[in-house]
């Protein structure tokens, strides 16, 4: 009778791989973390993580993409179905502290890649950031060429404002452990920058607008 031959352990997958390093990075941080604690972790020798990945760096610009490949995906659909000004602003100021409120430790991690040691311009999280940011860019000029928002906005300015603003307040609030509600926090913040933002007469404007889009339903509720 013929000895039976112990089972070989499945290869390791590219993104058991990534799942590992997200975890050590997330405990170590980037600096900190080491390839071999990574492969350690995955169950594998460092010679297989390079297989898959160049470098340490590489490997976190992956984890990066693949976290804004499916945020972009899915702010994509909400974005495309809301038109009013305003309400974009709400819709992307809302899900931007979403995003912090349920993955703190990550948001941590992009932010400290954001100033950490690296050449941060030109680097694969300023591209993805920016490729974020261009809803906000959008929505902007959109709104000033409705004449919706003053003409004389600087947006480069409003969107740093935004971002930077949402960056302060969500890390206060996370450090003094005090609850953080996405939709009101949203609500408070665009009534501050409409009072300043908006075109003379752009809520007579948006009411009437809203008025309009009643009256179509009304006619045709198709």
């Amino acid at each position: 009778m013929s000895a039976t031959l112990p089972r070989r352990r499945k290869p390791v997958r590219r993104d058991e791989i990534l799942a590992a390093a997200r975890e050590v990075f997330l405990e170590r941080s980037f600096e900190n973390a080491s390839v071999a604690e990574i492969a350690a972790r995955a169950g594998c020798v460092e010679g297989t993580i390079y297989t898959y990945f160049r470098s340490k760096r590489e490997l976190l610009d992956s984890l990066f993409v693949t976290f804004y490949d499916r945020l972009i995906e899915d702010i994509e659909a909400g974005f495309a179905a809301i038109v009013d000004t305003r309400a974009r602003l709400h819709y992307l100021i809302a899900r931007h502290l979403q995003i912090a409120i349920d993955d703190p430790a990550f948001t941590r991690l992009i932010v400290s890649e954001s100033r950490g040691h690296q050449p941060y311009f030109g680097s694969q999280l300023h591209a993805l950031n920016q490729r974020y940011g261009q809803f906000l860019i959008r929505t902007l000029r959109d709104g000033i060429q409705r004449g919706e928002l003053r003409g004389d906005l600087e947006v480069a300015l409003a969107r740093d404002l935004v971002f930077g603003g949402i960056e302060h307040h969500v890390w206060n609030r996370l450090a003094r452990r005090r609850q953080l509600v996405a939709t009101h926090t949203a609500t408070a913040i665009v009534e501050l920058l409409w009072s300043g933002w908006a075109a003379q007469g752009a809520d007579d404007l948006r009411g009437l607008a809203q008025r309009v889009q009643r009256l179509e339903r009304r006619i045709d509720p198709r």
